[in-house]
């Protein structure tokens, strides 16, 4: 069965939607607090937490995002193997360098898959070079499909780019109603978003209950409805390629008129995986283009209470570094290892292993952190003529779904209202 890693903000690996579901590593032994695939983590079974460095049954999901993701999946592709990699903090925040460490421990133990229900508005492409290196990668060597959520500040990532889901390579998913129109809070963008699915008012598992069920909107909760499709496809396909299955994503779409000039394909997710989510689309008689401002007009009865907000870009994380190599030998890499922990700025110096021959991320020391020293580091990595990118670390989140209350019932659901969590982090 396909794996599929939810990098989020953990899972509540009790619930009783992920039983008989969740990803077990083959080579660690439960509960005898050893280390026996010697990958760094004790008792590894079912994940990790990037942010402790312990396995996700230590911590689990403080924050709830990320279980209720996971459901999701599992209610799209009920054969999927869950692997939880907690990415971001209880108050939803994170790092761009952290989700390469998470995406190396997914890839690294056989995620084919890789959900990205987070990320921050206004990030240029260019400031962010290393996610295409890390994504293509991830694709060529490990066999992996990369999805994310396009946001939620009804803006057109066309003009104003979202990070990840911008990045090429990645699927990039904005939300629809059940009616399969745009939701209103969704981004958009006829050549940067490729699809739309369904992402309001959906039923998924809570993660401060082990039986209870609550009802969330999002580009958050539409992005994992297409990771378990491409999951789904998988399980039928085992050795068809990344590019294989996305093209399969996106040509069997349900066009619809409002989506046109909103998206790459124009449509929503086929309703062979969208049924438990929303009623069956019919393909519009008539396919004309729409204004990309529509989706921001009038009322949507399918949106509930959900609001949206506009964030600020995500901001810079000047405690780290992210650099592409310059395609080193292993000679190389290790003279350049030394030459940069000889550095007074630096603090430690980290090689993904998935990404080890093309990616190092450098902790700043915190005395080298303020405006005039970190000009002078960055300034220093970039002359090194090591690197053919150096930039700093982003910061990246989610929008936390708040509600009235956490309701126990099995199959019950309450209504939520999206609130950010922090001005620098994006809507998701």
């Amino acid at each position: 069965m396909t794996v599929v890693a939810i990098v989020d903000t953990g899972i509540n690996l009790q619930h009783v939607d992920f039983q008989n579901k969740l990803w077990i590593n083959p080579f660690e032994i439960a509960g005898n607090g050893v280390d026996d695939d010697d990958n760094g983590v004790v008792d590894d079974i079912h994940g990790y937490d990037v942010i402790t460095g312990q396995a996700l049954s230590r911590v689990e999901d403080p924050e709830g995002h990320g279980t209720h993701v996971a459901g999701i999946v599992t209610t799209t592709s009920p054969g999927a193997e869950i692997m939880g990699v907690r990415l971001l903090d209880a108050s939803g925040g994170g790092s761009l360098s952290d989700a390469i460490d998470a995406w190396s421990y997914a890839l690294i133990h056989g995620a084919q898959v890789i959900n990205n229900s987070w990320g921050a508005l206004g990030v240029k492409p260019s400031n962010v070079e290393f996610l295409k290196e890390v994504i293509a990668i991830g694709e060529e060597e490990f066999d992996a499909v990369f999805i994310a959520a396009a946001g939620n500040e009804s803006t057109n990532t066309d003009r104003v780019p979202n990070t990840p889901s911008n990045a090429p390579g990645m699927i990039s998913i904005g939300a629809s109603t059940r009616k399969g129109n745009p939701a209103r809070f969704s981004n958009y963008g006829q050549t940067t978003v490729d699809i739309f699915a369904p992402g309001v008012n959906i039923l998924s598992a809570d993660a401060f209950s082990t039986t209870g069920r609550l009802r969330l909107s999002g580009t958050s909760m539409a992005s994992p409805v297409v990771a378990g499709a491409a999951a789904t496809l998988l399980d039928r396909q085992p050795l068809a390629t990344p590019a294989t299955i996305k093209q399969q994503i996106l040509q069997n779409v349900v066009p619809r008129r409002r989506l046109t000039s909103l998206s790459v394909t124009g449509g929503v997710l086929s309703n062979e995986f969208t049924a438990p989510f929303t009623r069956s689309l019919r393909q519009n008689k008539k396919m004309n283009s729409t204004n990309p401002n529509s989706i921001n007009e009038g009322t949507n009865p399918d949106t509930g209470t959900a609001t949206s907000k506009k964030s600020s870009p995500g901001k810079k994380n000047f405690k780290k570094i992210i650099c592409i190599l310059d395609q080193p030998l292993k000679d190389e890499k290790m003279d350049i290892w030394n030459e940069l922990i000889a550095e007074p700025y630096t603090k430690k110096v980290a090689w993904p292993e998935a990404f080890s021959d093309r990616i190092c991320v450098l902790t700043v020391r915190k005395r080298h952190r303020g405006k005039s020293d970190r000009k002078d580091v960055i300034r220093s990595m970039r002359s090194s003529g090591h690197f053919e990118s150096v930039e700093w670390d982003r910061k990246i989140g989610i929008t936390t779904m708040s509600s009235d209350s956490h309701n126990s019932d099995l199959g019950s659901s309450t209504a939520t209202i999206p609130t950010i969590t922090d001005p620098n982090f994006s809507l998701i």
